[in-house]
């Protein structure tokens, strides 16, 4: 894998990356190029990548490029729940909708991305994440 490079600056951790076959979420940088090392991408399409500020930036997996140059610049609750609910993958209990005008949206990313990097079950057995 091509090491990560940075168009004008960097996403705050945590991170969200939709690599359009799921999601995976980050603490550092570190667990973040760990899990990017063992995903293949269908294409090398732009990724919607969102950071702890819930301001969105593009991964290009090409060049594994992270930029803030998106059309996109902030998500919402609903938007983040609805990828999330999405894309979760196997294990992963979906977020709930009711209940969001009394959480902010720092928070619900929060819970997302704890969702995402806390060990899932699948078929019984507890799958422990890349740290």
């Amino acid at each position: 894998m091509a090491a990560m490079n940075f168009l004008f600056r960097k996403p705050r951790f945590p991170i969200v990356i939709d690599t359009g076959s799921g999601l995976i979420g980050a603490k550092s940088w570190a667990a973040c190029e760990k899990q990017l090392a063992t995903i293949t991408f269908a294409d090398m399409a732009p990724r919607d990548v969102i950071d702890a500020t819930v301001e969105a930036f593009s991964l290009f997996p090409e060049h594994m490029v992270f930029s803030p140059l998106t059309f996109k610049k902030r998500w919402t609750k609903a938007a983040i729940i609805t990828l999330y609910n999405s894309q979760k993958g196997p294990g992963r209990p979906a977020y709930p909708t009711n209940s969001l005008g009394n959480k902010s949206l720092e928070k619900v990313f929060g819970d997302i991305v704890e969702l995402l990097t806390a060990p899932r079950k699948v078929d019984g057995i507890v799958e422990h994440k890349i740290k």
